[in-house]
């Protein structure tokens, strides 16, 4: 198993089926992010395979790779349109599967509501990591739809912490 990249380009060169399903409605893309593999993923996804793409009891490729911790692949799924609030068949998101203190996930699957958070919690080292020029100006979809910026202030002005923000 150590050429994996080489034989998924040779066999996807000779027409294999990116979405072929096996008995249970995985594609290959379910097992390369539930197995880790970075670069098998990459190139389906390259060739593809829809990132969405639920099985039998629909876990789509993010339920698997939320649930093994691989972040990366939780990265290259979602940077494809991977939807982290699709349910399975027991009702639980990627989210949901995320082993407890794995907070890189947790917090890549809650998107701008992690950097809200942080900001909120005046978390320093969680908005370094989390904050882009993407999102810097997100909103909070619920309530004043306040920005980073707004419940930094809010919230933990009086520790002289908002203009980390600025």
């Amino acid at each position: 198993g150590y050429n994996r990249v080489s034989v998924v380009e040779y066999l996807l060169q000779h027409g294999a089926d990116v979405h072929a399903k096996d008995k249970g409605g995985l594609v290959p893309l379910h097992n390369a992010c539930s197995y880790g593999h970075y670069e098998v993923a990459e190139l389906l996804v390259k060739h593809g395979a829809v990132v969405n793409v639920a099985d039998l009891w629909k876990f789509t490729p993010l339920h698997e790779a939320a649930a093994k911790g691989k972040y990366e692949i939780c990265k290259l799924l979602l940077q494809h349109g991977a939807d982290p609030t699709k349910k399975n068949r027991d009702g639980n998101t990627p989210l949901d599967l995320v082993k407890d203190g794995d907070t890189d996930i947790q917090d890549l699957l809650r998107g701008d509501a992690a950097l809200l958070d942080a900001a909120k919690k005046g978390c320093l080292a969680r908005v370094k990591k989390l904050c882009s020029p993407d999102n810097v100006n997100c909103r909070d979809t619920q309530g004043r739809h306040s920005t980073p910026l707004h419940l930094a202030g809010q919230y933990f002005n009086y520790l002289g912490r908002s203009e980390l923000l600025v």
